[in-house]
């Protein structure tokens, strides 16, 4: 291993820790810490009981990593599968998946990794964070941290397997999917997935009337591309501005 990668390794490490403190420290004083579901006090069997309200279906698409990709997603449903979110309770990724790592029996698969597709553990993730954050806005619940990805890597808007701004990446120790339970009665996510789609369900006692959402690309221009993420909820003229994320094409500067 050369001297650079070591130091490199290092860095990574120590900026991981830094960032994991600044996050602890925020969630202690906001309060959020305590909302925050506990896998380890979380009853599953009560989330097995509540019927779908809410669906997104996505294709997996073929790549050469995508057994890989699979494999990793089907690990960490199990985390995230019908573990039941009380109203005002926050739903972590990484606080239920915990860092994708060989050891935790993640594979290697195709990331995108400081504006390159690259291999990493845990490559795919990504699609179900994504698919959750779909499913979320459709429920109409509160979006408490959520990063899109900093490039655009299809060249074709029908070669997609979710609509540019849908996405939602996950780094351990940096960036996080979390998801606020606005609604009044207590929901969970449940999943299916085969070797070509993902679907995802927001599960709940009672009914959830399904918000407007679009994913508006308002200026493409040099390789870069913003969009806004709009959602109007039933019954409602107003319309929320969620986020306004920017991508550039891959490799572009």
């Amino acid at each position: 291993m050369r001297p650079t990668t070591t130091v490199k390794g290092t860095v990574l490490k120590l900026r991981r820790r830094l960032a994991q403190a600044i996050r602890a420290t925020r969630d202690f004083a906001s309060g959020t810490k305590k909302r925050i579901v506990n896998p380890a006090s979380a009853e599953r069997a009560e989330g097995q009981k509540y019927p779908a309200r809410i669906t997104v279906e996505q294709p997996i698409l073929p790549t050469e990593s995508v057994a890989a990709k699979i494999h990793n997603i089907e690990l960490a449903r199990r985390h995230i599968e019908n573990l039941p979110i009380p109203p005002g309770g926050v739903f972590s990724v990484w606080r239920l998946v915990g860092r994708a790592t060989s050891a935790a029996g993640f594979q290697s698969g195709r990331s995108l990794l400081g504006g390159e597709l690259r291999a990493d553990f845990g490559g795919g993730l990504c699609q179900l964070s994504g698919i959750i954050y779909h499913a979320s806005l459709l429920a109409g619940l509160h979006i408490l941290e959520r990063h899109p990805h900093s490039r655009d890597i299809y060249d074709d808007d029908d070669a997609r397997y979710t609509p540019l701004g849908a996405d939602a990446t996950v780094a351990y120790g940096f960036k996080d999917l979390r998801v606020t339970n606005s609604q009044r009665v207590p929901i969970c996510f449940r999943f299916a997935l085969t070797p070509d789609r993902l679907t995802c369900w927001i599960c709940s006692s009672q009914p959830i009337q399904p918000c407007r959402v679009e994913f508006a690309i308002g200026h493409r221009e040099r390789g870069i591309s913003l969009v806004e993420t709009r959602r109007q909820r039933p019954g409602e003229s107003k319309v929320e501005i969620l986020a306004v994320s920017s991508y550039r094409k891959l490799g572009q500067s």
